[in-house]
């Protein structure tokens, strides 16, 4: 009797740490999801809002609600996926101190308010961004453009050997 409570106190005394890592990987997950969710997640389901809205503003009713609700139900699917998968992932890498660390700096106020000035589209943070980002992007375009025309003073490029006849 005495070597079964023995054998039975010892099983439990080397599941306790187990069940504590258990715990503590669940109590992160969840404090990642909280994250996911507060951040990532929910910029991008303003961004998608917005050009769902623009993408379906031309159609006409009956056609853009059918459009909304498979979009949005894709959405939701892949919000799942990108939710667990990223919790997951964060949990890994992040302790649930940091975790809880990076809660407080995304619930922060002062953050908040920072947040919303940049995702508001009215704001001039969105217009001066954006006018840089245009003319940056139209400096790429047309540098890419001028790249493959031939430079003046420069012999053009003589045009590719055709491939020889196979023998007979």
């Amino acid at each position: 009797m005495n070597r079964l409570i023995a054998t039975l106190c010892l099983g439990v005394t080397l599941s306790l740490p187990l069940a504590a890592r258990a715990d503590e990987a669940a109590d992160r997950v969840a404090a990642a999801t909280t994250l996911v969710n507060k951040t990532l997640i929910k910029n991008l389901q303003t961004g998608f809002n917005v050009a769902l809205e623009k993408t379906v503003a031309p159609m006409p009713e009956a056609r853009a609600e059918s459009v909304r609700k498979e979009l949005l139900a894709e959405f939701e699917k892949q919000r799942g996926i990108m939710v667990e998968g990223l919790s997951k992932d964060y949990a890994e890498k992040f302790s649930l101190a940091e975790l809880k660390h990076l809660d407080e700096i995304y619930s922060d106020p002062t953050y908040l308010k920072f947040q919303t000035m940049n995702a508001d589209p009215n704001s001039s943070v969105t217009a001066i961004s954006q006018n840089s980002v245009t003319k940056l992007l139209n400096m790429l375009a047309v540098a890419s453009a001028t790249d493959n025309t031939p430079q003046p003073g420069t012999p053009p490029m003589p045009p590719a050997a055709a491939p020889a006849p196979a023998p007979k």
